[in-house]
């Protein structure tokens, strides 16, 4: 991977289609099919905001993966985050996995530029506490062996149904990190599914809803505290796409 043509043409605005210079391998899930690509773009300002969305279903095994490659770019002041393979992953009658996999070089709450970071962010929202257990558990015994520097956090803005947030961090563009992560996402899921019973019909309307408007809503300061011009709609119409689909 060469991190200079990453800096320089991840993702241009108004771009139609990916380098798969930068994309992950899938998951390793039986009988994954590709069922469509969505686009969500913006330019408000002086920023950009190019979405790319595929989702992937398997017949075989009951599972839905929306992935998202994204470019939210300052053209004046160069400041960027950028979405390199998070996902959403979910069985009928099992909490999502929400995968939140960035690459950024603008500190957390100000348009300041700081050295270039990787940070995966792993959600498990309305899960039972055995399920929590089972996922995390599983997550960080990979994560550990794997050297990946990981911790869980929760956070005020949050409901109660969400629960802690897991966190990998690595310096640099640590592709290799988002890889593992997502791979490993998929084993911890794969244990809950294997070792917990369906719980049908499962409303996913808390999820869904937290994510289209108040997260989407949250998303926006966010990025306006970090000198990035994301409109509200934009944000909802991503996490529509990743969340919706059930």
């Amino acid at each position: 991977m060469n991190k200079k043509n990453f800096l320089a043409k991840y993702l241009q605005p108004s771009g139609d289609h990916l380098d798969m210079t930068f994309t992950h391998s899938l998951p390793p899930i039986e009988g994954l099919e590709k069922r469509g690509d969505f686009i969500v773009q913006s330019e408000i300002e002086d920023t950009y905001s190019t979405n790319i969305l595929s989702k992937y279903e398997s017949d075989t095994l009951g599972i839905r993966l929306v992935q998202v490659y994204k470019n939210t770019h300052n053209k004046v002041t160069g400041l960027f985050v950028r979405l390199v393979g998070s996902m959403s992953l979910v069985k009928v009658g099992y909490p999502f996995v929400i995968l939140d996999a960035s690459i950024r070089n603008v500190t957390k709450s100000a348009p300041e530029r700081e050295d270039i970071a990787t940070r995966v962010a792993i959600h498990l929202p309305q899960a039972s506490p055995e399920q929590r257990k089972i996922f995390f558990g599983r997550l960080s015994e990979q994560a550990k062996k794997a050297g990946i520097s990981y911790g869980e956090m929760s956070a005020e803005s949050i409901p109660d149904f969400w629960g802690t947030v897991w966190m990998g961090q690595g310096a640099g563009v640590n592709l290799d990190m988002i890889r593992q992560l997502r791979d490993y996402s998929w084993y911890s899921y794969k244990d809950v599914i294997e070792q917990t019973k369906a719980k049908v019909p499962f409303d996913y309307r808390p999820t869904q809803e937290e994510m289209v408007f108040d997260t989407a809503r949250r998303e926006h300061l966010a990025f306006k505290s970090r000198g990035l011009s994301v409109p509200t709609e934009v944000q909802a119409a991503f996490f529509s796409v990743m969340v919706t689909g059930v």
